[in-house]
């Protein structure tokens, strides 16, 4: 943080907190990731995240403010103007994982920079997910970029709709491998909305009240093998060794939660993993037609692809 003296243009979005002095302002702001900016007005602070930072004015004395900015050097820069130290522009990076707005990680980079006697702000953003596609983050930091489809159309998706879908979009069908990716699109969430908690329908129960029959299967990843579609119980053929994969980053089937198992196959053609939305019984997998012979419709289509590819 650069301490110095200048005055925000405009107060309007900050974040306030009052009856705290400025050695605790600073930390709150520092200790934010969104946050870039602070002053301190009276017994009240005023701390800007980086969707609220404007102008800034720069004064000789009295009212001081703080600029969050990136220092390479292990010891605090000098020179005129300071941030803009000798009128080169300050920089900083923000990595925000806040998925309440724009539902995706970013990269938020931004410069500092002198005009006159006036601070300016200027941003870039690099998100995890092109447009259309939301960010899951598992517990290891890693991002995948979910997409989802749903059709009004009575007959539903066969499976290679579905994969076309996807494949469209630079992506594949989704697999299942973490519980975070399970909970996106299965299980009731929660957000956090500053302190408060808000409730989140999972995808598919979403989805499902949006289609013609909210008894529906939603398309995922995993087309059986030509050999475990003639021997399916084969003890091969019930790992993810049984199945192709266009997710070829599905490496176990830990977090599917079957009906029965992998090896299902009520019927000849059940060779393509869906999972089942029925009534009020808990969503799971299940082996249903890669067609339209089953007992429900798949009207829901889940698409995946890696995180920061640009695409």
């Amino acid at each position: 943080m650069i301490v110095v003296y200048g005055k925000p243009n405009s107060v309007q979005n900050a974040d306030v907190s009052t009856d705290i002095g400025w050695t605790a302002c600073l930390k709150l702001c520092y200790e934010s990731t969104p946050c870039i900016l602070a002053w301190q007005h009276g017994t009240s602070c005023f701390r800007f995240n980086y969707t609220a930072s404007g102008p800034v004015t720069q004064e000789t004395n009295g009212s001081v403010v703080a600029f969050k900015v990136n220092n390479p050097s292990k010891t605090c820069p000098t020179g005129k103007n300071p941030p803009t130290f000798n009128n080169k522009n300050a920089t900083g990076s923000l990595y925000i994982t806040d998925l309440n707005a724009d539902n995706k990680a970013t990269w938020v980079k931004y410069e500092i920079y002198l005009v006159g006697n006036t601070w300016n702000f200027a941003y870039s953003y690099n998100k995890s997910c092109s447009d259309g596609f939301g960010s899951v983050i598992r517990s290891d930091g890693s991002i995948a970029c979910f997409r989802q489809w749903k059709t009004n159309d009575a007959e539903g998706f066969t499976y290679d709709l579905a994969l076309s879908l996807c494949q469209n979009e630079s992506a594949s069908l989704a697999g299942i491998n973490y519980k975070e990716d399970l909970n996106h699109i299965t299980s009731k969430e929660f957000l956090e909305l500053k302190k408060k908690r808000k409730f989140v329908l999972a995808k598919i129960q979403e989805l499902r009240y949006q289609v013609p029959s909210s008894d529906t299967y939603a398309r995922v990843d995993g087309i059986r093998t030509f050999a475990c579609e003639l021997d399916p119980n084969n003890s091969a053929c019930r790992g993810v060794g049984g199945f192709t994969w266009t997710d070829t980053t599905v490496k176990n089937m830990t977090n599917y939660n079957w009906i029965t198992n992998s090896s299902a196959q009520e019927l000849p053609d059940d060779d393509c993993i869906v999972l089942v939305a029925n009534g009020s019984q808990a969503i799971k997998a299940d082996v249903r037609s890669c067609v339209n012979d089953s007992p429900l419709q798949a009207y829901i289509v889940f698409c995946v692809k890696p995180a920061w590819t640009g695409e």
